[in-house]
């Protein structure tokens, strides 16, 4: 079965929906309550360093990241800085004021499983009550960003059969 393409949705590839509240909201503070810090981390480091660490606590301002071995965790104090002022500018890493590494024993961090293969969700039309409900919202770019989303949501609801 092939899917036809709504033409009148714009498609919003792979955008976190972190990014997306942040550019419609514009409150730091919503979007960090709503998300909190773990999306912050792997945009703020790349995909490589992500792929070699995972964020386990946020206290008191101290972020906490586990590192695969003692090579990364070298290689990550040397940049700590640096880091911490990239994590610090995606909004929801504001609230981290220090960053701080450990290197456990193996197993004590969850090994990344390989991620399967995404299907390709595409934009599909929304649904009539939910695109009224989206025009009732005073913000323009607030309503671009939920008809966008809405749109994806539908695409993926689309996708799973259910319709």
């Amino acid at each position: 079965m092939k899917l036809r393409r709504n033409v009148r949705y714009e498609a919003i590839g792979t955008a976190h929906i972190g990014t997306l509240l942040a550019e419609a909201i514009r409150d730091p503070a919503r979007v960090r309550q709503a998300l909190g810090v773990w999306p912050a981390w792997e945009e703020a480091v790349g995909p490589d360093i992500a792929s070699a660490t995972q964020p386990v606590s946020l206290r008191s301002g101290v972020l906490t990241v586990w590192v695969r071995n003692t090579t990364w965790l070298q290689e990550l104090h040397a940049q700590r800085q640096q880091l911490l002022m990239r994590v610090q500018r995606v909004v929801a890493g504001a609230e981290v004021a220090e960053l701080r590494f450990k290197q456990g024993p193996r197993g004590s961090v969850p090994e990344k499983v390989a991620p399967k293969p995404k299907a390709i969700v595409r934009p599909a039309p929304v649904p009539y009550e939910v695109s009224q409900a989206i025009r009732e919202v005073p913000s323009a770019p607030l309503r671009g960003a939920l008809i966008r989303v809405a749109s994806r949501w539908a695409g993926l609801m689309r996708l799973r059969g259910q319709s």
